[in-house]
């Protein structure tokens, strides 16, 4: 018999989040807004979005988040297409059931930048409409909260908070 030993993540491999990744007619806007300072940061680690989970009358699930990325260094760019200021993001719609049996639904806003500690983040600002789920009737009416994280593709970091859902 022989073991099976997995092979180690190396600092370039890539995580993608769990789910489907929504498509961008879906996502209202990414909006990069004023930058903010927090120049006693020490860590890699992405501060927790501020989100907001609405079920609308009409039945749709409406989605809003403020984030902090930390600023990408001067000279940095994603490939030869972008600019050294732009950042590109996916969000990613996962459901799942939990052990009770109910539906739960998660939300990843996914991005790839290196996770050295730094003071100065910009700030984004997101709205979208969940997809519903793809089996049953009035699929957001049993979700009471949601889970939203900020999730950097590469193995080291990401952070995420749940959010009470609303009825609008």
């Amino acid at each position: 018999m022989s073991n099976i030993t997995p092979k180690p993540l190396s600092p370039t491999d890539k995580i993608y989040p769990p789910g489907e990744k929504m498509k961008p007619e879906s996502i209202n806007r990414i909006t990069k807004k004023l930058p903010v300072s927090f120049p006693e940061n020490k860590s890699p680690i992405p501060f927790s979005p501020i989100v907001q989970a609405t079920l609308m009358k009409d039945g749709t699930f409406q989605v809003r988040a403020v984030f902090l990325v930390a600023r990408k260094p001067k000279g940095q760019k994603d490939d030869e297409d972008h600019k050294e200021d732009e950042l590109d993001f996916d969000i990613y719609q996962n459901w799942y059931i939990d052990l009770d049996g109910q539906r739960q639904l998660q939300f990843f806003i996914a991005y790839d930048i290196l996770d050295d500690p730094e003071p100065d983040f910009d700030v984004y600002e997101t709205s979208f409409k969940a997809k519903p789920y793809p089996y049953g009737k009035d699929t957001f009416a049993t979700i009471k909260t949601i889970q939203t994280f900020l999730w950097d593709i590469d193995p080291v970091s990401s952070r995420g908070t749940e959010t009470n859902v609303q009825h609008g």
